[in-house]
């Protein structure tokens, strides 16, 4: 793709997940399901993007579009999900031809979940998409923060 059209296409995603983020009115599920279509529809190369939430002892997928391997429901100490759990920040994973990047979003310092992005071919997968995700992580622990001081009122 064309740096100044990914560019744009980059800005014109923020800019739809921030505008819809101020519109759920506190609908945290809402927009994690949002913001996973917004991604996969909006970017051919991104063949799977999901949000994987913490429960228990295990990563569990709450919603996805796409294809890929992973399980609906992995263990703690298993796999790239604990990996980043443990790093605490993104992690990329070239496996095959495809780049994996997970996200880790926290409420504090609890892990919340992550964003699962799976991009084909490999090297579509650049500096812009992961300063994309990191964005879309902060802007998702920002909403966690503000829907629980919400309930808190």
């Amino acid at each position: 793709m064309d740096p100044m059209r990914k560019a744009d296409l980059m800005d014109e995603i923020r800019s739809k997940i921030g505008v819809m983020a101020d519109k759920l009115d506190g609908d945290i599920e809402a927009l994690y399901r949002y913001v996973i279509e917004t991604l996969y529809e909006h970017v051919p190369a991104y063949r799977y993007v999901g949000i994987y939430l913490t429960r228990g002892h295990e990563f569990v997928r709450f919603h996805y579009a796409g294809y890929s391997s992973h399980p609906p429901v992995i263990r703690f100490g298993q796999g790239l999900h604990s990996l980043t759990a443990a790093r605490g920040r993104l992690v990329r994973e070239r496996v095959g031809r495809r780049t994996e990047v997970l996200v880790p979003f926290y409420k504090g310092h609890h892990l919340i979940g992550e964003l699962v992005v799976i991009g084909e071919p490999e090297d579509d997968i650049d500096g812009e998409d992961l300063a994309l995700f990191r964005e879309i992580a902060s802007l998702l622990e920002a909403k966690v923060k503000e829907c629980n001081s919400s309930q808190n009122d």
